[in-house]
Parts: structure tokens; sequence; C-alpha cells
């Protein structure tokens, strides 16, 4: 009876820790500088991202990135003089307006994006390297979370690119084919992005080649095989929305432009 009680116990301590923490993924350590707060981190940089320095720095941190979804990305100066980015997470829509960056499921969504991020890491899909994620408990069931990345030095979001003088007429088609093989790779490696736009597709030049990142995976679902054909569709009908809510006269993205995205997405080879 002592045993299946002991068994019983271990069994829902595990439950417990599976709902508080989600699947942490291999080389990430977590652990709880005080019952408040929660942190996932990167093996090798538990020192460099304590708990303490993280919110001390977040309070006085002046700097902001460039790019920024619902809310500016901050800068955050590591100890061998890297700098990374955290995102605050905020709600969109309507609840913005009532519980802000205040969220109550768990596990957390700082922890499952940084989960799902790595998977997608894994799978060959080129996106940000998820560093650390923070949660703060407040009352009952609600926290706060952040999430940080490291910096992509040299890159700009899709739309920046699009304005951008850098990617002239003629870098246009290898900017497109670039962005469209990401996509493809994506769908063809079973995973669906939850809000594929134009603000989180990255890319930079390497080497003489354009390279695109896909980045913020918080909606994103996994599958074990590609995705299915209609929510891929469902994915591309999302980015277009972007593109004409963004470039609402398309100038710097044409209806012919994405005919040829399209093209160079249906042509590519996840390999």
């Amino acid at each position: 009876m002592f045993g299946r009680g002991k068994r019983w116990g271990i069994r829902c301590h595990r439950m417990i820790q599976a709902w508080v923490w989600g699947d942490v993924p291999t080389g990430f350590k977590k652990f709880s500088p005080n019952r408040r707060r929660m942190v996932l981190v990167r093996e090798g940089l538990e020192r460099s991202l304590a708990a303490e320095k993280f919110f001390t720095q977040r309070e006085g941190e002046k700097g902001a990135s460039p790019f920024h979804g619902r809310g500016r990305l901050r800068f955050f100066h590591l100890d061998n003089g890297e700098t990374a980015l955290v995102r605050t997470y905020r709600h969109g829509g309507l609840l913005r307006h009532v519980t802000g960056d205040c969220f109550f499921t768990w596990p957390p969504r700082p922890f499952r994006e940084l989960a799902i991020t790595a998977e997608v890491s894994r799978r060959g899909v080129p996106t940000l390297e998820i560093l650390a994620a923070w949660v703060e408990r407040l009352n009952g069931p609600f926290y706060r979370g952040w999430l940080m990345t490291r910096e992509l030095k040299g890159a700009d979001d899709l739309w920046v690119a699009l304005q951008s003088e850098y990617y002239a007429e003629n870098d246009r088609g290898p900017l497109l084919q670039a962005v469209a093989r990401g996509i493809r790779r994506m769908h063809d490696q079973g995973i669906y992005h939850g809000d594929l736009n134009l603000k989180n597709i990255m890319v930079r030049r390497e080497g003489g080649r354009v390279v695109s990142y896909i980045i913020d995976f918080d909606k994103a679902e996994l599958f074990s095989r590609e995705v299915p054909v209609g929510k891929a569709e469902r994915n591309l009908r999302r980015l277009l929305r972007s593109v004409c809510k963004l470039d609402p006269d398309r100038r710097h993205l044409s209806p012919e432009a994405w005919d040829l995205f399209l093209g160079f997405y249906r042509e590519a080879n996840a390999g």
C-alpha cells in the first residue's frame, strides 16, 4: 500500500512538473531562483543569464531594437560582449486592452516557444538561437514572460528588406527565392507557423547569397510529417494578407512579384 502511494506521489509530481515547465529540450536547464521566478536557460549561460541580473538590467535598459511585433525588443548585454534581444509577451487583439502582458495558460508560453524553436532548429529550419526564457508569477495562475534570443547581426525583417535599396530590383529574385525556399522547407519539415507575416521572416546576406530565417513560433504547430496542404496554403494566405496590410498599393511587392514568389515556393526542394 505504501509503495502504491509512493508511486502515485511520484506520478503526480511528474504531472505537475510537466504542467509547470512543459517539455524542456536537451541543452537547457531549469531552475527557480525564488518562488515567483522560473527560468529555462541554455547550458553554459547560467551565470551570464542569472535571474537577478536579467531583471535588474531589464528594468534599467533604455536601448531598443528597431524590430518588433506587439512590442519592441529590448537589448540585453551578455558578459562576453555579445548582444541578445529580449521579447516581452503581450496579448494582441482585444485582449491587449484587458490583460496586457499577463497570461494564464500553462505551460507558460515562453517555455513552449523555447521548446518548439529548439525543435525547429533541430529539424534544420534556420531560425534564431534561443538563449533563455523567464516567467514571473503574479497572483493565482497569472504570469508575465520573456524570451531571449541571440542577436542576428546584419539581418532585416522581410518588410524592411522589401523597402530597402540594398535589395534592388535585380536582387529581388534571389530575395524572394530565399524566402520561398525557407517557408517550403519549414512546411516539408512538418512545421506550421501560426502567424506567418512579413515581420517574422528575417533575411541577410551570407557569403554572397541571401539566407532567410523564420522566427516567432509562439503559435506554431508541429507535425510528424509534412504540413498538410490545406494548412500550408493557409500560411501562404496569411503571409499575403500581411503584404496587403503593410503594402496596400503593392509598391514593394507587386502581384507579379508575389506570383514569382509562389513559383519559387512550388519548385522548392527542401532536401
